[in-house]
């Protein structure tokens, strides 16, 4: 994924548009240990490891640092999902933690490319969320990432068969979470 990041704003959309904002790399993969528990849990709550790079800085933030995932994570709002991503970072040696989340929302099925792809950032001083936001942006996932991901999926810690039925699975979990938000217009 890839967009623009400014320090000095809470705000992704205007850290995004800011003209001294900077390009944002993160590079993540998706760890589900336990696929069965992940679908139970109404969070579904899983691992991620990333690479976040600013080249324009000539840093990396974090270097296959361990976060997590949510898929479809319920939010107050009855429409509405989430999908999130968090994790640590060093920023001038400094720990930070990035909140990703891309807003999952009962509409028109039109809508459905840019909410799956696009991803509101916010850079938290400190070991997580509760840290005084200190940057923002937005990253988006290209057509090319979206294949990308399709063609790098991979069921694991089981034999052949299982690990296929568990990839067959959470592309089943997916499919009907976004079919049920933008076709059939109810909360996944």
């Amino acid at each position: 994924m890839t967009g623009q990041l400014s320090l000095g704003t809470t705000d992704p959309r205007a850290g995004y548009q800011n003209p001294n904002s900077v390009g944002f790399v993160v590079d993540a993969t998706i760890d589900i240990p336990d696929l069965t528990a992940f679908l139970d849990d109404p969070n579904h709550r899983g691992g991620l490891l990333a690479d976040v790079d600013v080249p324009r800085w000539g840093e990396q933030f974090g270097s296959r640092v361990a976060g997590t995932f949510g898929l479809f994570t319920p939010t107050e709002h009855a429409r509405t999902t989430h999908m999130i991503y968090e994790l640590p970072v060093t920023i001038d040696g400094r720990p930070h933690w990035i909140v990703g989340v891309k807003h999952i929302r009962v509409e028109a099925v039109w809508r459905l490319w840019p909410a799956t792809t696009t991803l509101y950032a916010t850079v938290h001083e400190g070991h997580g969320s509760s840290g005084t936001i200190v940057g923002a942006g937005i990253v988006r996932l290209k057509l090319s990432g979206v294949l990308a991901m399709l063609a790098t999926m991979r069921g694991t810690r089981a034999r052949w068969p299982v690990r296929v039925w568990n990839v067959l699975r959470f592309l089943t979990f997916f499919t009907t979470g976004l079919v049920s938000t933008y076709l059939l217009r109810r909360r996944a």
